[in-house]
């Protein structure tokens, strides 16, 4: 994520860049590219008391209560989206609207699958979300053979950058990043997206 933000360097504005459940290391680089602009975020914010800049409260499964739209300069999320219980396409697009013409979206998610799946029953053990999903707190589990289209509609308003045109396979082994990442998707794979219109 470090690699291709520095790569892209969107430029900032006077808006918030949300930075959803936040790492030290991409934080520090947001930080660095969107000062006081950088706004960390995450479900439970207590989790955070390591951050120098406050953690915001923010609940994705509900994120138009907390995002005005087009209130956001961008979103940027690792492994983030297979915690967030509902409907996929809902909660893509009501963070999508919370992006201003011009922003970007920016995430990884892990793939676990080649076909898309996801179980939002309380009563799922932990075992079984370990077997299905990848790790005992994920509601679902993204398909290597389905993911472009599963995301479609709600990055119809949006352009995938192309990352291998602007990040180089010696840039990947330079920062010790499986090549494959740029190459077919993986869990360590970026998607980002720039908001081309309303």
């Amino acid at each position: 994520m470090a690699l291709a933000l520095r790569a892209i360097n969107p430029a900032g504005s006077e808006l918030p860049v949300y930075h959803f459940a936040p790492e030290k290391g991409v934080g520090s680089v947001l930080q660095e590219m969107f000062g006081a602009s950088y706004t960390p975020a995450d479900l439970s914010p207590e989790n955070y008391d390591w951050s120098e800049v406050p953690v915001k409260r923010i609940d994705l499964s509900r994120s138009t209560e907390f995002l005005p739209t087009r209130g956001a300069r961008g979103l940027v999320h690792s492994h983030v989206l297979e915690h967030v219980p509902g409907d996929l396409t809902s909660i893509l697009l009501a963070m999508n609207a919370a992006v201003e013409v011009g922003g970007f979206h920016a995430f990884v998610v892990p793939f676990f699958s080649e076909w898309y799946r996801e179980d939002m029953d309380p009563n799922v053990t932990y075992e079984e979300r370990d077997r299905l999903y990848g790790q005992f707190d994920h509601l679902r589990s993204f398909g290597t053979r389905d993911f472009l289209q599963r995301i479609h509609l709600a990055f119809s308003n949006f352009e995938k950058v192309d990352l291998t045109s602007i990040i180089s396979f010696d840039d990947c082994q330079r920062s010790g990043i499986p090549v494959t990442a740029l190459t077919r998707l993986t869990s360590h794979s970026v998607h980002f997206y720039w908001k081309t219109h309303h």
